[in-house]
């Protein structure tokens, strides 16, 4: 399992796998979707997948494969079909657009969440409040990305802004355009085998 568990696999997806009846079917993690395809990283790298009829016509959408799934799958000659999916740790979600009660979902198995407010006319502490609750509420460990600090004097009083809120969550400046607080990044935050998403508009 030595290419899956660079993808995140765990004791938590394993014992899940060891319940289901796997009958002859591996294990493979959905890392992007185009349309009707399924793409998947496997111990055997990268296949391309569809769904089973049963899942394609009986299953509601939520409860299809999103990206951070991790399925079940039969590999055929250059193609795999998805049979089932192992529970979730925790989704990403939001309503609908135009449905009252049915909700979307995003992606699964995601441990952080970088939210990402550039420091100039884009930051807004209201916005950025309800991005933490949101993610928070779907169970993923949110932080805090303030970007284009190159474009301020003092930084630190955002930092304080957002401290304000008394949400639970680290807080990191940065400038992808010069450079500043990307090595901090990545040595204090970015772990192997961890899953992360950006939100945001910078």
């Amino acid at each position: 399992m030595k290419i899956l568990n660079s993808y995140g696999w765990n004791d938590f997806h394993a014992e899940n796998a060891r319940a289901s009846e796997q009958q002859g079917l591996s294990i493979g993690r959905v890392t992007s979707i185009k349309g009707f395809k399924y793409y998947l990283i496997t111990e055997s790298g990268e296949l391309e997948t569809e769904l089973s009829g049963r899942l394609l016509y009986g299953t509601p959408s939520e409860d299809l494969p999103k990206v951070g799934d991790w399925v079940l799958y039969m590999e055929y000659p250059g193609m795999g079909y998805i049979f089932s999916i192992l529970p979730r740790k925790n989704q990403l979600c939001r309503k609908a657009a135009g449905v009252k009660f049915e909700k979307q979902v995003l992606a699964a198995n995601v441990d952080y969440a970088f939210i990402v407010q550039g420091l100039d006319t884009d930051f807004n502490i209201m916005r950025l409040e309800r991005y933490i609750v949101q993610i928070i509420s779907c169970g993923i460990i949110p932080i805090v990305l303030l970007n284009k600090s190159d474009l301020v004097a003092d930084a630190n009083e955002f930092i304080t802004e957002v401290n304000r809120l008394k949400r639970d969550c680290a807080i990191y400046c940065c400038s992808t355009y010069s450079g500043h607080g990307i090595d901090e990044l990545m040595n204090r935050v970015m772990e192997k085998s961890k899953t992360y998403i950006l939100i945001g508009s910078s």
